[in-house]
């Protein structure tokens, strides 16, 4: 149910700004943000383009830009709520990634049609396949390595894809511990995966750039048994 939904006092302390009504909302709608930051989009306008989902440190910096855009005086104040506000808020976090996506492109002077769909079409090259498998591998052995309560929030949120309220449902805990050990593992796994960098400045290392991070979907690559 949307958050405003017969909540006329959240949404008058929102449209002024006050701390607790902000933290309610980001709170609410955070993981449908970073959700969409992460998986990426088909933009249909451009002839069906896929836009790619960011890495962990690119996740943060959107869900963090859209927020602020979306939480700013104009933006509050400009929002009535009679339409649903989260279409509003992904609205956001979609052109901050097309913004992102023709910035690259114009610097790269690539067309629309010549983007790379390999994340979600499993069409790689035989030496990206063979680098998405060591990745896997490196990425299994980290998360062996882990404490129990850390592989099972593992499992739950990246094998299963629930959300946090539903592991924390799950596991008897706060959402906010999901989310801290989540957070934890992620940068435990981005550390571990700079061992793998070749020689930064390579073309492989550049192509590199769009799989480290990529914590959801190296998981459901399937080689954590």
């Amino acid at each position: 149910m949307p958050i405003f939904d017969h909540n006329r006092d959240l949404l008058d302390r929102f449209r002024r700004g006050e701390r607790a009504a902000l933290a309610q909302v980001y709170e609410y709608y955070v993981d449908d943000v970073a959700q969409v930051a992460r998986r990426g989009f088909t933009m249909e306008a451009a002839g069906h383009a896929y836009i790619r989902g960011a890495d962990i440190e690119g996740e943060h910096e959107l869900v963090q830009d859209t927020f602020v855009k979306a939480f700013s005086a104009g933006a509050r104040a400009s929002f009535d709520g009679l339409r649903p506000y989260r279409p509003f808020l992904l609205r956001i976090t979609k052109n901050l990634m097309i913004d992102r996506f023709r910035a690259r492109r114009n610097a790269a002077a690539a067309p629309v049609d010549e983007l790379d769909e390999v994340a979600d079409t499993g069409t790689q090259e035989p030496e990206e396949d063979l680098h998405w498998r060591s990745l896997s591998e490196a990425t299994a052995a980290f998360v062996a390595g882990l404490d129990a309560e850390s592989r099972e929030i593992v499992r739950l949120r990246f094998e299963s894809e629930l959300s946090q309220d539903v592991v924390a449902a799950q596991l008897g805990c706060s959402r906010r511990r999901v989310r801290t050990v989540e957070h934890r593992v992620k940068a435990g796994l981005k550390r571990h995966l700079r061992r793998l960098r070749p020689t930064a400045g390579s073309p492989k290392a550049r192509r590199d750039g769009r799989y480290f991070g990529r914590f959801a979907a190296v998981l459901r690559r399937g080689r954590l048994s």
